[in-house]
């Protein structure tokens, strides 16, 4: 079983789930930062990550929390 079908959405998984995109995010922009990756690419991989963040959004607006407004989410 996948974690997602055991914790279903909860705020938890969604919390962790979006943490872990966002940090990806950023990984990849040091990467290319570092020059270990290029612009181009870059911003491919984030495009992956960006629709999850998205869709966690959504999830978790559906939920009453807008991330947007959220502190810990906006030092990322």
């Amino acid at each position: 079983m996948k974690d997602e079908e055991i914790l279903g959405d909860t705020v938890e998984f969604l919390d962790e789930e979006l943490k872990k995109a966002l940090n990806e995010i950023e990984n990849i922009a040091a990467k290319v930062y570092e020059k270990k990756m290029d612009a181009y690419e870059g911003f491919l991989e984030t495009e992956k990550y960006n629709k999850i963040v998205v869709e966690i959004g959504n999830k978790l607006k559906e939920k009453g929390i807008d991330i947007t407004k959220v502190k810990e989410y906006g030092e990322f």
